[in-house]
């Protein structure tokens, strides 16, 4: 064969690169697959060493010598390794190695053929990896399985044999041994419930079959009762790859004991509708609406006032919550919430809102929800009353009008009377007319207070109409105290105010409005502690909440009425001759809930009153 057709040969061989070695392992001849497979022009390796070819970098891969010296001992050498291309780009390949003798068997150099194998060994790779990915999300869907919350059972063949079932599905009917039986050996009490006919027909039509509250009796203990259940559940064909029918996947939830509930308050519903007959009468003459609810927030009862604003029957209200009655989403909403409220506390809820019936009828209500507990003080029922208070609204309404138009009246004329007097006071103290002067400063003292009284009562207008502006900017809080205590301290010579603790930190608000719910504090302190002389104000910080406190130890208050002392017009009784109209406190707290902050009071009466807010940092 001439050397050329040898040389055509060689080339054909697509997939191998092709090339010959003398004895020290120099590169003799490179084919056309070698250029390509390797990147080396045949000049560029034409006498260089094979070894330029080898990646070797990890000291895994044979060496030239340890190659040679093989074949040279086994005439033939196959094997798989790493190879280097002219770019520096690491590929696996496959390769032969063998020698080339002349007629008396010398050898006189090698031919080496290599494969590349890297889009394989890829494959190979990417398929073993996927594997595994394929194995982890097995045993993953396998714990999923287990752990479920529901119930779950893979039935195979005509006879339904159990083949794999979750810890519920153990829950529900036991542990007994049911992995490899049938169903009808598996749990035999089952057999006359219809249940196999059921899985017999999901298995030939293929269609699922969706259960709601079905009833079946289970032995879940060996030799005990049949105990009664209720379940919801799904029996869906398991198909195999040809779309055939090979079993049937059971899944669901054990829903006996809210089934059991709702019977025991239907139950409840029909005992309170019978004794609401016998009360109906009586509270048909009130003008209250009288009514109760389930702990679901259902009406299982209401009076003939709520029935004829309403425009409704008994049998229409009773079973239907807030959201299936005429009554607009969003009260609907808040009514049913307040409900879940008294529910989950035992703490009864008032309120009041407006409301215009589906006659057109507009009014303003109050309304109270109380719980009703169990002898094991448990929630049963939720009663509740409401009261129209349209025209006490509107009488408010109309006072408070008053009270804006008085207020405003008069602070334009108390502003001016304040200015004649101070003229008045400095031209008596200038003329050396000293009693005049004191007299006009006692006027001018008097002045303020009513100022003060009228600032409170547009205060409290703004406030009842949601026009209180707020003015809101990051400042120091202890530089803020420290401004309340001074202008305060000056105001008084009795009383010393005692400073302790500070926050250190810097607060987003209504720099005067907060201010002026510390004026009012320190004010009350000096007020109703006239026999004392110490007044002790404490800044502190916990959980990025700032806390202002005021201590005083006056006349105190006692403890059923010390939420009262933040309502309006409220004055704590025993104090009448202490001035004030009881407006100061409920702007205080009015301001603090706006703000985003809390307002309280600790006291002993005789002992004295801690006032005290906090605020978000």
């Amino acid at each position: 064969m001439s050397d050329s057709l040898f040389d055509q040969i060689i080339d054909s061989l697509e997939d191998y690169a092709i090339f010959t070695l003398d004895t020290e392992g120099k590169i003799h001849s490179w084919n056309a697959n070698a250029e390509h497979m390797f990147g080396y022009a045949e000049n560029d390796s034409i006498g260089k060493s094979v070894a330029m070819l080898f990646w070797l970098e990890d000291g895994s891969e044979k060496t030239l010598e340890e190659d040679l010296l093989l074949v040279a001992q086994n005439g033939r050498e196959k094997s798989a390794r790493w190879y280097r291309r002219k770019d520096g780009e690491k590929f696996w390949a496959r390769d032969f190695l063998f020698p080339l003798t002349d007629e008396e068997g010398n050898v006189r150099g090698f031919t080496r053929g290599v494969r590349d194998l890297t889009e394989k060994r890829r494959y190979e790779e990417e398929q073993k990896a996927l594997r595994k990915e394929l194995a982890t999300e097995k045993r993953k869907l396998v714990d999923v399985f287990e752990r479920a919350p529901a119930f779950m059972a893979i039935l195979r063949g005509k006879d339904h044999v159990f083949e794999m079932v979750n810890t519920a599905y153990y829950q529900l009917v036991g542990h007994r041994d049911i992995i490899g039986k049938s169903v009808r050996e598996a749990i035999p009490e089952v057999s006359d419930q219809g249940y196999i006919e059921l899985l017999n027909s999901v298995l030939a039509t293929g269609k699922p079959f969706i259960g709601t509250e079905m009833k079946i009796g289970l032995q879940r203990i060996p030799d005990g009762i049949v105990e009664e259940r209720y379940l919801n559940f799904v029996y869906e064909p398991l198909k195999d790859t040809k779309n055939k029918h090979i079993g049937i996947v059971a899944h669901g939830y054990d829903v006996t004991d809210q089934v059991f509930a709702r019977h025991k308050v239907e139950q409840l519903a029909l005992q309170v509708e019978q004794q609401a007959r016998t009360f109906d009468v009586t509270l048909t003459a009130l003008k209250d609406f009288v009514y109760t609810f389930d702990t679901a927030g259902r009406f299982t009862y209401a009076n003939s006032s709520l029935l004829q604003l309403l425009g409704l029957t008994l049998d229409k209200i009773v079973g239907k919550t807030f959201h299936e009655l005429p009554y607009p989403e969003e009260l609907a909403t808040i009514l049913h919430t307040q409900i879940k409220q008294v529910v989950l506390t035992g703490k009864v809820v008032i309120d009041e809102t407006s409301y215009t019936s589906p006659g057109g009828i507009d009014g303003y209500y109050e309304y109270i929800f109380v719980p009703v507990f169990d002898n094991d003080k448990k929630v049963i029922l939720v009663a509740g009353s409401t009261r129209d208070i349209t025209t006490r609204k509107q009488l408010e309404s109309q006072k408070d009008d008053f009270m804006g138009i008085v207020s405003h009246e008069l602070k334009t004329p108390v502003t001016s009377i304040k200015a004649f007097t101070q003229v008045l006071q400095k031209r008596f103290a200038k003329a050396g007319d000293e009693r005049s002067a004191l007299l006009l400063g006692k006027m001018d003292a008097q002045i303020n207070k009513l100022t003060s009284l009228i600032g409170d009562l547009l205060d409290v207008t703004k406030i009842e109409g949601g026009q209180l502006q707020f003015n809101e900017d990051f400042f120091h809080f202890d530089e803020l105290v420290n401004d309340a205590i001074e202008e305060i301290q000056r105001t008084t010579n009795k009383h010393t105010i005692e400073k302790q603790g500070t926050t250190q930190k810097i607060i987003y608000g209504d720099k005067d409005r907060i201010e002026q719910v510390m004026i009012n504090l320190l004010s009350n302190a000096i007020k109703y502690s006239p026999r004392a002389d110490t007044i002790i104000v404490k800044s502190s910080v916990e959980d990025d909440q700032v806390t202002f406190s005021v201590q005083d130890f006056g006349v105190g208050i006692p403890k059923e009425r010390q939420q009262q002392v933040f309502e309006r017009f409220y004055r704590v009784s025993g104090n009448e001759t202490i001035p004030g109209i009881g407006l100061g406190l409920y702007i205080s707290a009015e301001i603090m809930k706006r703000q985003r902050g809390t307002i309280g009071v600790v006291s002993e009466p005789g002992e004295g009153s801690t006032f005290f807010f906090s605020l978000p940092v």
